[in-house]
């Protein structure tokens, strides 16, 4: 990891009231899940599944696709550096800002690296040979891309492979997972995490999906049981009732709507718009590196300074939506920072 996780609460050792900083579905805990994961603790005396194949078998079942067009990782971000892995030495284009995990896999696998700024990003856009990378919702903005659009940029660039990261397709409702185009556009991966949106980041649980020519290219640079066995048992557990892990969408919308107006109301913050919980904010005057200091030091409160987005200046941070009670408490915190600055 060379530019930063947004996450870093464990670099700091006062209490933190409310961490603002993760796009984690702060609903997602499970007491049933820790029950489970508990009574599957013998599993870790014995080594797991070399490909985690159990859970491979799964999540084909549930996506309606063929076991061999999925490969389990260690957390999306596995599935990032094995792609770039797969394609070493070519050439990626970045949509910017975006999540730093993209660029960081492609420097450590020699990637000739271009940058498209996201505002400038149209259906007819044409890309050099190689990788294009596209976080859909995007992180940090929650701007989106509609499938008829991605559609255009796939038939466009039919000799630029599109890695589509869709870790926080649950976090909206302006779109849906491109999973129906895997098998007509062999161009297309599509990346997909099960820590953000069922809430359980610290077991590092993803996959990615493409034709089947295209994983096994990438399967070849995967080492073996890079997937522990509790990740596995906790995945399965977790698909067979997904339902009732996954975050309500409209009444999240709903919350976000509420807290990003209240803050809106505060002078000197620019609220960015956003199709998902979590949204930039532009500071007009300070900058992110002070008010996350002044906000974890006096408030108890940790936000994401967005200034390492690649594209993104000193002045933007990212907040997430939490429950009532805690949006409150930035509301407050920042109403009271925003007095002492007029």
């Amino acid at each position: 990891m060379l530019h930063g996780h947004g996450d870093d609460a464990y670099l700091y050792t006062q209490p933190i009231k409310a961490n603002f900083s993760t796009n984690i579905w702060y609903g997602g805990r499970s007491e049933a899940l820790k029950t489970f994961i508990q009574a599957s603790w013998d599993k870790i005396h014995a080594y797991p599944e070399p490909a985690a194949e159990s859970l491979c078998d799964l999540i084909a079942q549930d996506l309606d696709i063929g076991t061999d067009q999925v490969l389990a990782c260690n957390g999306a971000t596995e599935a990032f550096y094995l792609i770039a892995q797969a394609f070493h030495s070519k050439t990626s284009t970045i949509m910017i800002p975006t999540f730093a995990e993209y660029e960081d896999a492609c420097n450590v696998n020699r990637h000739q690296l271009k940058f498209h700024n996201w505002a400038d990003l149209k259906g007819t856009t044409l890309f050099s040979e190689g990788l294009v990378w596209l976080c859909n919702p995007n992180n940090p903005d929650g701007r989106v891309v509609e499938k008829a659009f991605l559609k255009s940029l796939l038939k466009n660039n039919i000799k630029s492979t599109f890695v589509v990261d869709e870790a926080y397709i649950d976090f909206t409702d302006a779109i849906s997972s491109a999973i129906d185009l895997i098998d007509k556009h062999p161009n297309l991966i599509l990346v997909k995490s099960l820590t953000k949106n069922f809430s359980i980041p610290g077991l590092r649980l993803g996959y990615l999906i493409a034709n089947r020519a295209m994983v096994q290219n990438i399967r070849f640079f995967k080492p073996p049981w890079t997937v522990n066995s509790i990740a596995i048992e906790a995945g399965k557990y977790i698909l067979q009732r997904k339902e009732s892990f996954l975050p309500p969408v409209k009444q999240y919308k709903s919350d976000q709507k509420e807290f990003s107006e209240k803050l809106a109301q505060i002078p000197g913050l620019k609220i960015w718009s956003s199709k998902t919980s979590y949204f930039l904010i532009e500071l007009e005057k300070s900058n992110a590196s002070e008010l996350k200091k002044l906000l974890i030091s006096e408030f108890g409160l940790l936000i994401r300074d967005a200034s390492n987005f690649r594209g993104l200046s000193n002045q933007f941070i990212r907040v997430a939506t939490l429950s009532e009670d805690k949006n409150q408490l930035l509301i407050d915190a920042l109403t009271q920072w925003s007095k002492s600055n007029s």
